[in-house]
């Protein structure tokens, strides 16, 4: 899925200026002359939040984004700034999942948005969770999946290249963003070092053929059905809020593909906090979305577990370097140890 040349019904780059002014924009919420504090965050695109609280004490969350200073932005081709998008065109989401966006104004040379202060309501980054709150997560996850929200927007709207989504971590990606002076790149190569210290023989094989060449995982995703994605579904973009719903922010990498992509990806970004192995949080995600335990599901399965490995093998390799414990149990020798086995059986029966 390729970046459209001429949406129809979205903001083109240039077209940014007709947007609200960020000072209109704090007009309207009462945030006229209030003071931008530094936010301590996790993100590692290069956005950057700073924290606003009105007079009356309520508190808000300004994130701004450009391609100068968000790397992700720039890999991902996001110049349409998709999120903003989102946010602009506001399409229904299934409950309980909220977008908690306020509003959009232009910013500079990007974007503006402005949020509630979710400070107690979204999860911890990398920290355990309870298996009542991994329910909840994974019940708004399958109410995402199954209500096709994504449809009304169509085509025309930017969703992340899939093939650039998957890529977007590799060994070759490292490289190219050292060079670039990110630092980032240099995080990246150093795990996949690891990665190939530690992992066995097979696996390495394995993720080094399809960063040569994906193209295996994007034919055999084709034969499964889409559904429109978060994208960037760690624990640290979920809120639970007390009305039961569950607002998710940093819709950046949002794009439509198999669930397989999303599943791939959770498993993999939130194995510091997820209480269960990952084939346990699989079967508690299929029940919720009402999914048949059939060859459709184990499809999805497989490839879920090729395209974890594949896009975050590298962290597998500095955690099993660190010696960690996971909330459930298994340490992160033997969580490598599974992900390497299980991603070369997916593969051999699926690519």
């Amino acid at each position: 899925m390729t970046v459209p040349t001429e949406p129809r019904t979205f903001r083109r780059p240039a077209e940014l200026a007709e947007l609200a002014s960020l000072p209109e924009l704090q007009a309207q919420h009462g945030l006229s002359g209030a003071v931008e504090e530094p936010l301590e965050h996790d993100g590692w695109s290069g956005a950057g939040l700073t924290r606003l609280t009105r007079t009356d004490g309520t508190r808000f969350v300004l994130k701004r984004d450009s391609l100068a200073r968000d790397w992700l932005a720039r890999t991902l081709d996001d110049r349409w700034f998709r999120e903003a998008q989102l946010v602009l065109t506001a399409p229904p989401m299934p409950s309980p999942v909220r977008l908690p966006h306020l509003g959009v104004a232009r910013d500079a040379d990007g974007v503006a948005l402005l949020m509630p202060d979710l400070t107690g309501t979204l999860l911890p980054w990398e920290q355990p969770i309870d298996l009542s709150t991994l329910d909840r997560v994974l019940d708004a996850l399958a109410a995402l999946h199954r209500t096709p929200w994504h449809q009304p927007l169509g085509a025309a709207f930017p969703w992340t290249d899939l093939g650039r989504r998957l890529t977007l971590l590799t060994r070759r990606s490292a490289v190219t963003y050292e060079a670039e002076g990110n630092p980032v790149g240099g995080r990246f190569r150093q795990g996949w070092d690891a990665f190939d210290r530690r992992a066995p023989a097979v696996a390495r094989r394995l993720i080094d053929r399809l960063t040569g060449e994906p193209t295996p995982v994007i034919d055999a995703l084709t034969h499964l059905p889409v559904a429109g994605l978060h994208g960037d579904l760690k624990l640290g973009n979920v809120g639970l809020a007390n009305d039961g719903t569950v607002p998710i922010i940093d819709w950046q990498m949002t794009l439509v593909a198999p669930v397989a992509v999303e599943l791939g990806w959770f498993l993999v970004s939130n194995v510091a906090g997820l209480p269960l192995p990952p084939d346990d949080v699989l079967e508690r995600y299929r029940v919720l979305a009402g999914l048949p335990d059939g060859d459709r599901w184990r499809t999805e399965r497989d490839l879920a577990i090729v395209i974890g490995l594949f896009l975050r093998g590298w962290r597998k390799g500095l955690d099993a370097e660190s010696g960690l414990t996971l909330p459930y149990g298994g340490t992160s020798n033997d969580d490598l140890a599974w992900w390497s086995g299980e991603a070369v059986a997916a593969a051999e029966r699926r690519l």
